[in-house]
């Protein structure tokens, strides 16, 4: 299965509240923070499309989340596709991008989200469901 797995260890740092709360210190802690987390997103595309993972725009996608514990609420979780999104459209090898837009035309078919714990190994699993 093509699939992409982010390590939700690392993106904790970058969820909503956390997100607000640097905006509202300094408008750069905001922008470091939406830097660094596409950063992130991107390498891990990169290193994905690398091992021959590549969705067929447009697609249905799949987000499974498997949260490290109950603390930080759903809807702070999902608030990291904005950085997911931004990612995968600056990953690319060679001159292959993985997404060349998040717009209407390849987003159409929308996105499904479950929520699971799993604290020894928390991780989201990024998935096309139909094509």
């Amino acid at each position: 299965m093509n699939k992409i797995v982010l390590d939700l260890n690392y993106m904790k740092q970058f969820t909503q509240n956390k997100y607000i709360d640097g905006e509202r210190k300094n408008r750069f802690i905001g922008s470091k923070m939406k830097k660094s987390a596409t950063k992130y997103v991107r390498e891990v595309v990169t290193q994905s499309m690398q091992d021959g993972i590549k969705f067929d725009w447009p697609v249905k996608l799949a987000f499974d989340w498997y949260l490290p514990d109950k603390r930080i609420d759903m809807d702070n979780w999902s608030f990291l596709k904005k950085f997911i999104f931004d990612g995968m459209q600056t990953a690319k090898v060679r001159q292959d991008v993985f997404l060349d837009n998040d717009n209407f035309a390849n987003m159409r078919k929308g996105y499904t989200e479950t929520f699971e714990i799993d604290r020894n190994n928390p991780r989201l699993e990024i998935y096309e469901v139909e094509s």
